[in-house]
Formats: structure tokens, C-alpha cells, sequence
């Protein structure tokens, strides 16, 4: 057994972790739910928190010293092997979220499922379906979970030659969403405007800067915008790309900004962000209403119609790659295909 005593480590809002690392592999633990203990210092009030963090501190050296970890994951129970599972890399917190909510879902099967008490190392294709099929799903969602899924055996099979039983599992073929552009962007502004400013706002946003409404336009703050007002920029846990991006902020959207503290949400004005589902209520409610959208029209056509726009004026691939902030062409291509572009002109068409 190869470790190295555990330490304490406290943050800025007087949360604790116990860090240590066992056979080169890093672990950084909040509570005692690894180890068996009932232990949370971080949900008890501040003043008694450091005298539960040092409890812990200690029950997990002593169950460092007594073995703890010594059996590989493989050794294990899939139940006890997803239980042990912890995110070692820097990951977005949102893939984090998402992976989670799947794991979280597969413990609750495990628990009531005779699966969960078969060694890890003999878990089948077969099993994983039937967990992957213990829910109804969409096409959509099914790839998640089973990507999710496949993650984890990938991790946990790491250094061992076993093959990962998830990757023999076909994906479900996903009949491809239209967001249907467009065809007058004024007009449609200004009825949303009425309705609610925030969802302007945010529909303008998308449009003019090309960001995503649920994530990176809901997450904005005052201080990822330019002294000068003249560019949005965001770091790679900012976006879907994963790349650092920075773009244009085009001058009409500026007489509806009023720039505040640079920590400050631009729709809240406080530190907290509404809730991640906050644009897709406001659209829900807003479609509802109107007699101005069209079928298959979504919030996410401002987006394909500002693309659209940059696709017709500069016939470049490459501007619009970097314009959606893809981080490949083959989406970028993947994007054109839904659009409603003719990509053949009648010179293009065979002579006689």
C-alpha cells in the first residue's frame, strides 16, 4: 500500500476537504460516505465545522493505515465499484452534473437489483442494457446515458485487459430537430419584447453574438464583457467547444445593456444565475401565446439564423465555424445541412 497522509484543505466559503492520495491516484473527500461514516462537515453549521473536518481527517488515516483501498475496483461488487467511482480530472461542471444524475440512477438500480451484487469484472453487455432499458427514454437520451455509462467501465478498466461491455451496445438513431429559421427577425424582436425583456435579451444575444441561450448567454456576467463593450469573452469551461471564445458584440445590442458589477449576472444583477431551465419556461410561455411563430421554430432558430446570415454574406466555412464557436467543421457542416440554404445554383445544374 502506497499512500500519503491525509490533509486538510479549507476554501473561501469555510468548506473542507480531506486530500490524500492512495497508489498515485488522487482523492479529494468532503464526507465520510467512502469510508462508512457519517460525517459531513460541510453541511453543519460554520462554527462546527472544523471539529467534524479534523474526525474525518482522522477515520480516514486510520482507514488508510488498516487497509482501506487495498482491494482494486475490480475486486469489488459493481455496486461498491460505482460508489468508489470519484471524478479525477478537471472536467466542466456541467458534464460533471450530467454524469452524475446517471450515475446516481444506476446506484438506485444496483440497490434493488441482484446486478449490483455481481463482481465488476463480470458485468456483461447483457447487464448494461438492461439497465440502459430499465427506463423509457428518448434517442437522445439513451446515447447520453449509454456515453455516460461507457465513461465509467472506461475508467474503471483503465490498466486492466478487459474490454468495456458498453461500446458493443449500438447507439439509437436520432431523427435529426429542425430549428427552422427565421424569416423576419425584426418583427419577431419586437413581439418578444412585449412579452418579456429578459427573453428578448436573451433571443437578441443568441442572434447577434451566436452564443448558446440556456448556458452561455443565462451564465453571463458584467465582466465577461470588454472595458469597451466591444466583445463577449468566454473561457473553455464557459462553452460547449471546451476553447476559449471571444466574440463581437454588435452595436445594437448596446442600447440594451446597462453595465453592472463585474461579478453580477446581466438578467439577475446578483451573483446567481436564474435556473438552468429559466429561457426554456419563458419560451414555453411565450410560444403559448404567440401568433407570430412557426412550426418547428425553437429559441435556438436565432441561432441557425444568425449563422445563416454570416453563411449567405461571407460563404465561408471557416468564419461560420468560428462565429457558432464549433470545434470542428464536421459539425459546422453537420449545422448547414438543416438549413435551408440551396446549395445548387442553376449554372451548377448539367448542360446540353
Amino acid at each position: 500500500m502506497n499512500h500519503i497522509p491525509p490533509r486538510l484543505i479549507k476554501d473561501k466559503q469555510n468548506k473542507f476537504t480531506v486530500l490524500f492520495y492512495l497508489n498515485g491516484k488522487r482523492y479529494r473527500v468532503s464526507n465520510g460516505k467512502k469510508f462508512g461514516l457519517d460525517l459531513h462537515p460541510n453541511k453543519a453549521a460554520i462554527h462546527d465545522r472544523l471539529g467534524i473536518a479534523n474526525e474525518l481527517l482522522f477515520k480516514i488515516h486510520q482507514a488508510l493505515i488498516n487497509g482501506w483501498g487495498q482491494q482494486t475496483s475490480l475486486n469489488v461488487s459493481f455496486l461498491e465499484a460505482l460508489q468508489n467511482h470519484s471524478f479525477c480530472k478537471d472536467v466542466k461542471e456541467t458534464y460533471k452534473e450530467a454524469v452524475n444524475r446517471t450515475l446516481n440512477r444506476l446506484e438506485s438500480f444496483l440497490k434493488n437489483s441482484s446486478i449490483g451484487q455481481i463482481n465488476v469484472k463480470h458485468i456483461t453487455t447483457k447487464h448494461c442494457i438492461i439497465f440502459l432499458h430499465s427506463k423509457q427514454f428518448t434517442s437522445n437520451s439513451f446515447n447520453t446515458e449509454r456515453k455516460h455509462l461507457s465513461s465509467f467501465f472506461s475508467k474503471l478498466f483503465k490498466t486492466e485487459n478487459i474490454s468495456n461491455p458498453v461500446e458493443s451496445i449500438p447507439v439509437m438513431k436520432v431523427k435529426p430537430t429542425l430549428h427552422k429559421p427565421f424569416k423576419d427577425v425584426n418583427t419577431l424582436l419586437e413581439d418578444i419584447k412585449s412579452f418579456n425583456e429578459n427573453l428578448f435579451l436573451c433571443c437578441l444575444l443568441t442572434y447577434g453574438c451566436l452564443l448558446r441561450p440556456h448556458q452561455e448567454i443565462r451564465n453571463l456576467k458584467w465582466g465577461d464583457f470588454s472595458e469597451d463593450m466591444k466583445h463577449i469573452s468566454l473561457s473553455g469551461k464557459r462553452n460547449k467547444s471546451g476553447r476559449n471564445r471571444i466574440v463581437p458584440l454588435n452595436p445594437y445590442i448596446l442600447q440594451y445593456l446597462h453595465r453592472g458589477e463585474a461579478t453580477d449576472n446581466i438578467f439577475t444583477g446578483s451573483e446567481k444565475p436564474f435556473n438552468k431551465d429559466y429561457f426554456k419556461t419563458l419560451w414555453s410561455r411565450y410560444k403559448a401565446q404567440s401568433n407570430v411563430l412557426e412550426d418547428l421554430q425553437t429559441l435556438y432558430s436565432f441561432r441557425h439564423s444568425g449563422a445563416i446570415e454570416i453563411y449567405k454574406r461571407t460563404g465561408s466555412l471557416t468564419i461560420l465555424q468560428q462565429a457558432m464557436g464549433h470545434a470542428s467543421l464536421a459539425v459546422t457542416l453537420g449545422y448547414l445541412r438543416g438549413f435551408e440554404i440551396p446549395s445548387l445554383k442553376l449554372e451548377d445544374m448539367p448542360r446540353l
